[in-house]
C-alpha cells in the first residue's frame, strides 16, 4: 500500500475509531487506519488522488478535552480494496495546528503503551 520508501516516520495502527470528514462538503470520507505526525492512511470512498482536502477528524475517545482535529492534507494515492467498494488512500499532512499535532502525538503514545 503506497510507497513505504518515501516515509520518514513509520505509521502506527490507530487504537480508536477516527472518522474523517471533508470539512468543505461536510461529507464522511472514511476512517483512519494508521498515522504518524506527517501522514495517514484511511479506508473509505469518495477520495481523489492528487487533491487537497480540509479535513476534520472525529475521535471516538477524546484526548483530554479534544474530540475533533482540523487538518489540511493532500491525497497522494488511492488503491482499490479486494471484495469491497471502499478504497485505501494515503495522505500527507500539509497544515495542522500545534495543539492538534500534540493530540496525534498522544494517540501514537497510547498505541506504544499497548
Amino acid at each position: 500500500m503506497g510507497d513505504n520508501d518515501s516515509r520518514r516516520l513509520p505509521r502506527v495502527a490507530v487504537q480508536q475509531i477516527v472518522v474523517v470528514f471533508d470539512a468543505m462538503l461536510d461529507q464522511e470520507l472514511g476512517r483512519i487506519v494508521n498515522l504518524n505526525q506527517e501522514g495517514f492512511m484511511l479506508i473509505g470512498d469518495s477520495v481523489k488522488e492528487n487533491c487537497l482536502y480540509q479535513l476534520n477528524f472525529f475521535l471516538s475517545e477524546p484526548i483530554g478535552d479534544v474530540s475533533t482535529l482540523s487538518i489540511g492534507a493532500e491525497c497522494l494515492w488511492v488503491r482499490e480494496t479486494v471484495g469491497d467498494d471502499r478504497n485505501w488512500a494515503g495522505f500527507h499532512i500539509l497544515d495542522i495546528a500545534d495543539a492538534d499535532l500534540k493530540v496525534i502525538d498522544e494517540l501514537i503514545s497510547q498505541i506504544d503503551d499497548n
